[in-house]
């Protein structure tokens, strides 16, 4: 029965993780990205595991060296907020034995016109440093910046079903950066029919504003995740996790202004957004938001066996957190797997409710209010994404000293809605990407 979980757990969570194409402002950590698709849960290359119940596994020796792995990915992410993302990532790993180490290194470069960003008082003028790279434009209302991110990973694993990783990421921006830990493992029991799972994470970041030299501000976050997977028949497994997260410092965007009063807006022709009939400034007041934040999930999913090498992957996820935003994600995920070749297609349902200080319009006084925010992200929201991943071998080995080439092609398509949020009642968004996979 063990071998069926291993075979079912690497159809069904075996599609790699790749980061979020955001930012990282403080939108709500609740809404799902590709990280979301991630599992903890190991288990044997997908090479080693037969296609059938009476056939025994190939286990690994402990002291065979696997082959080198190297990927290159490019992508390309755009939406209809004006908003374009062109992705490159270096991914190198190897296997010593129980050992393994990798790591990684990706290039943001990001190109918005985003309602953000020509609302901003200072980042929608002309003929200004309105980019968080510091570039002057002439044409007003849009930001360039590059992210750059290394990661490296170290872990363990033995024949008995317990595994330990450590991690670390180091993310660089003009105006960012943070520097992050982790550590995770997993632990089988009941004879191997059962896995106990468990990490935790810790981020701190400095925030600051290429529009004002004096802001200067910390993040920090603490994350931590426990769960338990049982195989429950032949065919089926479950695993509920739970997943925390404590952040305290600066929450706030150093661009983003809330407007007071029943203001009414228009669009100049250098595309910038005039509020009008406001209480105040009509260029607002720099947001305010609390500077603590705790949020909790738990999720449910089911991996179901329809025939070797096919599963069925639905999940549910609620969460909540200490602003009142409240969510709550349906997916359900089809993963095949054959000796050449892989396909992943899922859909995913996200809803979310508001943060208690968010309002459509800040109608009074500013003095009348504690917090305020112009963030969509802290609204209410409606999003469907639908995920399509193909790989390929493209070059198979001959022989034991060959090397072997896949071919990684995937497609997410988004569309997210904001009840409430005036400035931008929806927004559709694409994001394809391209891997070659080497086993030297």
């Amino acid at each position: 029965m063990r071998l069926r979980l291993i075979a079912l757990l690497l159809v069904a969570f075996a599609a790699p993780a790749r980061a979020d194409t955001g930012s990282n402002g403080s939108g709500d950590d609740d809404t799902p990205t590709a990280d979301d698709m991630r599992d903890v849960l190991g288990g044997e290359r997908a090479q080693n595991v037969r296609a059938t119940d009476d056939a025994p596994a190939e286990k690994p020796d402990a002291q065979d060296e696997e082959p080198a792995t190297g990927t290159i990915r490019g992508g390309a992410y755009a939406d209809t907020d004006h908003t374009t993302v062109l992705r490159t990532i270096g991914i190198l790993g190897k296997t010593f034995g129980r050992w393994h180490l990798d790591g990684s290194f990706t290039v943001d470069a990001v190109t918005s016109a985003s309602i953000d960003v020509r609302t901003s008082p200072a980042l929608s003028k002309v003929d200004t440093v309105t980019s968080a790279s510091g570039i002057s434009t002439t044409t007003g209302g849009q930001m360039h910046d590059t992210r750059y991110q290394g990661t490296g990973g170290v872990g363990w694993k033995d024949s008995a079903g317990h595994a330990f990783n450590a991690t670390t990421a180091l993310a660089s921006e003009t105006d960012y950066k943070s520097i992050s830990g982790g550590l995770n493992g997993s632990y089988d029991i009941l004879d191997r029919n059962a896995t106990l799972l468990g990490g935790l994470t810790v981020t701190d970041s400095w925030v600051s504003s290429v529009l004002d030299p004096s802001l200067h501000r910390k993040l920090f976050a603490l994350g931590w995740s426990a769960g338990i997977a049982r195989v429950l028949t032949r065919n089926d497994a479950l695993r509920l996790r739970y997943d925390g997260k404590a952040s305290e410092g600066y929450q706030a965007s150093p661009y983003r202004s809330v407007r007071f009063g029943n203001w009414t807006t228009m669009t100049n022709a250098d595309h910038q957004i005039i509020f009008d009939n406001t209480i105040g400034s009509p260029d607002g007041l720099p947001e305010r938001v609390p500077g603590s934040r705790v949020s909790h999930a738990l999720t449910l999913e089911w991996v179901h066996s329809l025939a070797p090498g096919i599963g069925l992957h639905p999940s549910l996820r609620v969460a909540r957190d200490t602003w009142g935003v409240t969510s709550t994600t349906a997916a359900v995920d089809l993963r095949v797997a054959r000796p050449s070749w892989r396909l992943d297609a899922g859909y995913r349902f996200y809803r979310q409710w508001g943060a208690d200080f968010f309002e459509s319009k800040y109608v009074m006084d500013p003095s009348a209010y504690r917090y305020y925010t112009s963030d969509k992200e802290l609204g209410q929201q409606v999003g469907h994404l639908v995920t399509f991943d193909i790989a390929a071998v493209l070059i198979d080995k001959q022989q034991e000293s060959d090397s072997r080439l896949l071919l990684d092609a995937r497609v997410d398509l988004f569309r997210y809605s904001y009840p409430g949020f005036l400035l931008l009642p929806s927004r559709s968004s694409a994001f394809v990407e391209l891997g070659l996979i080497w086993e030297l």
